[in-house]
């Protein structure tokens, strides 16, 4: 999911386009009708990742190449997540709404229906783009119907799902391959995607696009050239393992066409992404060194479940129940974040929780067969605890210092980047699997004692960045992401009356 901070800009309730309500139940109703739609991503992935063996199975396929289900949908995510203000800008927020949720679960019907892996991909392509319009225009319809006053209200709806998400979606995928097929997996979504769309469609009325004088010209031509680079290094790294030379080619001409990104954003008003943000020291570590333990922590939402099944020889249900148990760690971590930063501040904070990400990673790698459960569900609960610290950390550390007019184009810029990040975790622990196993017919336990050990170390790259962290600066503030200023599209900030550490929210792991 996309990472944003949570609140409305003061004059958010002189917008001519807020959306109507009649009392407290129906803002609430709004409110659970977009959580559903969160809910739905939560689940995806968590779905998909616990059947990959099931999946590999059955399409005589090797379990490390289905990875690609899911960085094929994180990719998709990433590259049209600029797009979501200007559709919701010309079309109007409930018809993109919607609409993006169709085709999310379409996108998810018709994998289902898929003969073969590779036919499946372009499916997942589909939802990751009905995901990257839908989540964040739908938080801007809860945020406009609570109003600028009520903004936390609004955003603890839309928090629970992003929790219970990454909780319910092993037991459920769990369940479905260890008693039924694993194509019904991608039936999951469907109940769940009728009743968002039919829940808005009653209780939102039609909320006009904005006159076409007032929409900003979006940058095609910028959204192109990030979107391939983008491809093109998600490409590379996914190519080396199967062709060597060839996919590292891929990554020399993706910087050539992000190069030429760079030199066209310097000439346009309103790029896609605007890379000057990274001249904000917070911004800039909150993003490269945010990214760096992201790509860390987050291949364990991939390692696991294959861990557990492939190497420790769990059968599905229990693989989902302990991957499951993970998310425990999350909700029970969410509550002290801000304690520890309000006593300690971010760099010691951050600091430790790259050195304890790392530790967890690690922790993974004597584990064989004979240990005891509880151990392993210990260290799970430990690791989910530490990834959502550090995620959250990163999270509000990478928006503290932005000015209010530029956070609309800073949480689109570091969104993409994160979600990024987040595939490239899943890409490169798969790939360091597929070069550990070499002939070897299926993965042993020390083939991921290996891969965890090389993620552990990803992590602590992050530490010369966060070393050099500088507390001092801009107060912290509680905000909201925006998608586009100025419109339907977007929420735009505003400094919280408490400058300490607010908005601090789950990033759920793909």
């Amino acid at each position: 999911m996309t990472d944003a901070p949570s609140h409305l800009p003061s004059d958010a309730a002189d917008e001519p386009h807020a959306v109507p309500t009649r009392s407290e139940p129906h803002r609430i109703a709004i409110a659970f009708t977009v959580a559903l739609a969160f809910l739905m991503q939560g689940v995806d992935t968590t779905l998909l990742t616990i059947a990959i063996p099931r999946i590999a199975q059955d399409l005589q396929r090797s379990p490390l190449s289905l990875h690609l289900l899911v960085t094929a949908y994180l990719l998709a995510l990433a590259v049209f997540m600029p797009v979501s203000g200007w559709f919701a800008d010309r079309f109007g927020a409930r018809r993109v709404f919607c609409g993006a949720v169709g085709l999310f679960t379409l996108g998810s019907v018709l994998a289902a229906f898929m003969p073969s892996f590779e036919l499946m991909i372009p499916c997942r392509v589909l939802q990751g783009f009905g995901g990257a319009l839908m989540t964040p225009v739908g938080r801007m319809i809860v945020l406009r119907a609570f109003g600028p006053e009520r903004t936390l209200d609004g955003m603890t709806w839309l928090t629970v799902p992003v929790l219970v998400g990454p909780l319910i979606g092993p037991l459920i995928g769990a369940a479905l391959i260890e008693f039924y097929h694993w194509r019904l997996l991608f039936f999951v979504n469907l109940p769940i995607c009728l009743a968002a769309v039919l829940g808005m469609l009653w209780l939102v009325p039609p909320l006009l696009a904005l006159p076409r004088a007032e929409i900003e010209r979006f940058d095609l031509a910028g959204f192109a050239l990030a979107g391939l680079a983008l491809v093109l290094f998600q490409l590379g790294l996914e190519a080396i393992s199967l062709w060597g030379a060839v996919g590292l080619a891929l990554l020399p001409l993706s910087a050539l066409v992000f190069a030429l990104y760079r030199r066209h954003a310097h000439r346009v008003a309103h790029p896609a992404l605007v890379l000057s943000l990274f001249a904000g020291h917070r911004f800039r570590v909150g993003v490269i060194a945010g990214g760096i333990g992201r790509i860390g922590l987050n291949s364990t939402v991939f390692l696991l479940p294959l861990f557990l099944q492939l190497a420790m020889g769990f059968r599905p249900l229990h693989a989902g129940l302990l991957s499951a148990i993970g998310a425990l760690g999350s909700l029970v971590s969410k509550p002290l974040l801000k304690r520890l930063i309000t006593r300690h501040g971010y760099r010691p904070v951050l600091i430790a929780l790259a050195l304890t990400g790392s530790l967890s990673l690690a922790a993974f790698a004597p584990i064989t067969p004979g240990w005891p459960v509880w151990v392993i569900i210990a260290l799970v609960i430990a690791s989910g605890a530490i990834r959502t610290l550090f995620f959250n950390a990163v999270n509000t550390l990478t928006y503290a210092g932005v000015p209010a007019r530029q956070l609309s184009r800073a949480t689109a810029t570091a969104g993409v980047f994160q979600q990024l990040t987040m595939g490239l975790g899943i890409s490169i622990a798969a790939m360091l699997l597929h070069l550990l196993q070499g002939d070897t017919p299926g993965l042993e336990p020390q083939h991921f004692a290996a891969a965890y050990l090389l993620m552990a170390l990803i992590p602590l790259f992050a530490l010369p960045s966060l070393l050099r962290l500088n507390e001092e600066g801009a107060p912290l503030r509680k905000t909201t992401p925006p998608a586009e200023n100025k419109s339907i599209g977007a929420a735009r900030p505003v400094a919280d009356t408490d400058p300490k550490l607010a908005g601090l929210r789950s990033d759920t792991p793909a």
